[in-house]
Order: structure tokens, then sequence, then C-alpha cells
């Protein structure tokens, strides 16, 4: 089964919360993902150190591979975005992701369940 990451997941363990660093753990038999855009936003955090920098990049080599934004999955995103924007509050990184993770057919893997799961087929897991 292949799972692609949202940030949060990350943020948690880069922070030292165990459960999210215990469930990291638990996935090595997935086929695991991680959206470019995930990158960004991780590396993009104010107080990220150079320890936490390198902490990131060792686990992103780990992983099976990283969904850039391609045509289809803008135009996907889009579409999500114009749908649900005004009444859900979608955001455009978080459309990408859902669309990353149904280009992929890859369970999402969140704690902010409801920012994804009025997006159709969207299969989404909250780990802890």
């Amino acid at each position: 089964m292949k799972v692609i990451f949202d940030t949060c997941i990350w943020i948690d363990h880069l922070r030292g919360f165990q459960p999210a660093t215990d469930y990291l753990s638990r996935c090595q038999e997935r086929e695991r993902w991680i959206s470019a855009l995930t990158m960004m936003e991780l590396y993009a955090a104010p107080q990220i150190s150079e320890e936490q920098q390198e902490k990131m990049t060792k686990l992103f080599e780990g992983l099976n591979g990283i969904m850039a934004v391609d045509p289809e999955i803008a135009t996907k995103a889009g579409k999500f975005l114009g749908k649900y924007r005004k009444d859900q509050g979608l955001n455009p990184i978080d459309a990408l992701i859902a669309a990353s993770a149904l280009n992929l057919d890859a369970v999402l893997v969140t704690m902010n369940k409801k920012h994804f799961d009025f997006i159709p087929g969207i299969v989404i897991e909250c780990p802890y």
C-alpha cells in the first residue's frame, strides 16, 4: 500500500513527538512518498535548525519517491480549488497534496482530516 505523508506528520516527528516517530517507523514496510510541496513547507520553517535540515534530508532519502507537480496534478488541484475553496476553505497547497495522493493512488497520512475529507475518492489515515 502506498502512503503519502502530509506536512503535519513530519513536523511532529521533527519536534520529537514520539507517536509520530513511532508511526513513521511502523511504515517501513509500506511504499512511502512525500509531495514536493510538503518538502517546501518543511524547509520554509523559520526556526529550522541545521540538525533538523540534515535529519529531513536523511528521512527523504529513505522514501520511495517525491511526488512532483505535473500538469495532471495541477489540473485536478485547480478543479478542487474551484469547487471547495469558498465553502470548505481548501487552500492551494492542500489541493495539490490531495491531487498528488489521488494520482499516486495512495493513502494520505495526515492529522488534518478536515482539510481533505470532503474531496471525493481520497483515503485518509490519521495515525495517532
